[in-house]
């Protein structure tokens, strides 16, 4: 089943250039290009599975979109950011946003961050998401965590998927799914990005 991609641009014309570039790929359709403007309802009829938008289609990000939609945000970054802008960024991801591409991705990072995106893991930079748990305040818990617990946590935010993490750690990826799922209620977070939010802010020795 292909990746129904939604794309959105400040400019179309480079909505209609980033179409291009999945031109060649099989897995990957391209359902529509939107500019500063539409209507969020809009964008969600087409039923996208992936919205690749920049941050200024973001500045202001609408009420419509919660957090449970079905679509996951892919955001394209630029060296244009303004001082606050980290602040509004942590809105977005508390809202959707599962992965943000540096400026200097390229073609294939940007067709794999979609493809990991996607399968439902994180797509993060370190430098990015840095300026971004600065403005983060999550409430400060004692949460005990097992080794396995700890291991597991450090490999997600490193960037590991299940699969890797039970081939590391020499377990199977049920079982891995089970320590997430305990790591989840034990912190009190709903999914592995806001788990690695609440840990390089919380822990940052785990990374």
């Amino acid at each position: 089943m292909a990746i129904r991609v939604a794309i959105g641009c400040h400019s179309y014309l480079l909505g209609e250039g980033l179409k291009k570039l999945f031109g060649d790929e099989k897995e990957i359709f391209i359902i529509g290009i939107f500019d500063e403007g539409i209507d969020v309802g809009e964008i969600m009829k087409l039923n996208p599975d992936i919205i690749l938008a920049d941050f200024k289609i973001f500045r202001a990000f609408p009420e419509e979109f919660r957090v449970d939609n079905k679509a996951k945000i892919l955001l394209i970054g630029d060296n244009s950011w303004l001082p606050g802008m980290e602040r509004q960024i942590s809105e977005l991801i508390l809202r959707g946003v599962y992965g943000i591409l540096t400026p200097e991705a390229n073609s294939m990072v940007l067709k794999k961050a979609v493809r990991v995106v996607y399968s439902g893991e994180l797509w993060l930079d370190r430098k990015i998401i840095k300026n971004v748990i600065s403005h983060m305040n999550p409430s400060e818990k004692k949460v005990n965590l097992t080794k396995k617990e700890r291991e597991i946590v450090s490999l997600i935010c490193n960037g590991f998927r299940n699969k890797e993490i039970a081939q590391k750690l020499d377990i199977s990826e049920q079982t891995v799914k089970s320590h997430c799922n305990r790591i989840f209620k034990k912190v009190g977070v709903s999914d592995r990005l806001q788990l690695a939010l609440y840990t390089h802010k919380i822990w940052p020795n785990y990374i």
